[in-house]
C-alpha cells in the first residue's frame, strides 16, 4: 500500500510540475523533489520521462474507473458515469491538476492518445449496452463536455447545470430502454 501511495505521490508532485513550466520543461530531478524523494526512489518507480507521463495518464482513467465503480452500486453504468464526472468536478484543484497535465501530456505525445482513445471505447461500449445508439453519444458528449470545460474553466458547472445534466440524462436513459 505504501509503494502505490508513493506513486500517487510522484503522480501528483509530476502534475504539479507540469501545470507550472510546462511539460516540454519538466525533469525527473524537479518531480523526485517536489515529492520529497531521491531522483533514485523516483526512477525506481518511472524508469523514464516518457513511464512517468504514461504514468499520469493511466492515472487519470484508474481514478475515473474507480469512482465510476463506487456509483455502480447504486447505479447502472451510465448513470454512475455521469455522477462520477459530476463529482470530479466538484473535487478541483487536485483532480484538475492532474487531469490537465495529462491531456498536456496526450497533447505532447500522441502515442498516449491511444490510452485515452480506449477508455472512451470502452465506456462507449458500455453506454451502448444500456441506452440507444443516440442516447448513449449524447450522454458521452455531455460528459466530455463537462469535463472540457471544467478542466479549462470555460464554464464552471454550477448547481442549476447539475440537476439540468442529471434530468436530461435520466430521461434519455429512460427513453433508450
Amino acid at each position: 500500500m505504501i509503494m502505490m501511495a508513493k506513486r500517487e505521490d510522484i503522480l501528483k508532485a509530476a502534475a504539479k510540475i507540469v501545470s507550472h513550466v510546462g511539460i516540454g520543461q519538466v525533469t525527473l530531478e524537479q518531480v523526485a523533489e517536489e515529492a520529497d524523494i531521491s531522483k533514485g526512489g523516483l526512477l525506481y518507480h518511472f524508469p523514464s520521462k516518457q513511464a512517468l507521463l504514461e504514468g499520469m495518464v493511466h492515472y487519470v482513467f484508474k481514478r475515473s474507473n474507480e469512482s465510476i465503480a463506487a456509483y455502480e452500486n447504486e447505479n447502472d453504468f451510465s448513470l454512475s458515469y455521469v455522477l462520477s464526472t459530476l463529482n470530479d468536478i466538484d473535487q478541483g484543484d487536485d483532480i484538475s491538476t492532474m487531469d490537465k497535465s495529462a491531456i498536456v501530456a496526450i497533447a505532447d505525445d500522441r502515442e498516449l492518445l491511444a490510452s485515452m482513445q480506449q477508455q472512451y471505447t470502452e465506456w462507449m461500449r458500455r453506454l451502448r449496452e444500456e441506452n440507444t445508439e443516440e442516447a448513449a453519444v449524447i450522454i458521452r458528449l455531455i460528459t466530455s463536455g463537462l469535463w472540457f470545460e471544467n478542466l479549462f474553466e470555460i464554464h464552471p458547472a454550477g448547481n442549476e447545470d447539475r440537476e439540468h445534466v442529471l434530468n436530461v440524462v435520466k430521461e434519455l436513459m429512460e427513453r433508450g430502454s
